[in-house]
C-alpha cells in the first residue's frame, strides 16, 4: 500500500477507501467528508476502529494511533481496551469469566 501524504489527503475528493500504512484507511464519502479508520486482526477477529474525521484528526495523528493499535494487536491486546482506558467490554469480561470456569 502506498504511503499517503498530507497534501494528498487534503485534496482527494473521489469517494472510496484509500489504504495507508499500519492498517490505516481513509474513507471519502460522496459528500466529500473524510474519516480515518484502523482495520486489523486481533486474535483471529477483524476489528475496525474509527480514528476520527479529517481535518479534526490529521494524517499524522491517525498514523500514530494506527501504529499504536497495530502494535497492541500484534501483542495480542485488543485495541478497544486502549480506547476505553483499560475497562473491558461486557463481551470481554464474559469471555474471561467463562475461561475461569
Amino acid at each position: 500500500m502506498p504511503k499517503r501524504i498530507a497534501a494528498w489527503v487534503r485534496s482527494v475528493s473521489a469517494p472510496g477507501k484509500y489504504g495507508d500504512i499500519y492498517g490505516l484507511i481513509l474513507r471519502v464519502q460522496p459528500t466529500g467528508s473524510k474519516a480515518s479508520t484502523w482495520r486489523g486482526t486481533v486474535n483471529g477477529r477483524r476489528r475496525d476502529l474509527g480514528l476520527g474525521r479529517y481535518p479534526f484528526v490529521s494524517l499524522a495523528e491517525a498514523r500514530a494511533k494506527a501504529f499504536e493499535y497495530r502494535k497492541a494487536a500484534l501483542e495480542g491486546i485488543d485495541p478497544t481496551l486502549l480506547r476505553s482506558g483499560g475497562v473491558p467490554t461486557f463481551a470481554t469480561a464474559t469471555e474471561a469469566v467463562i475461561a475461569l470456569v
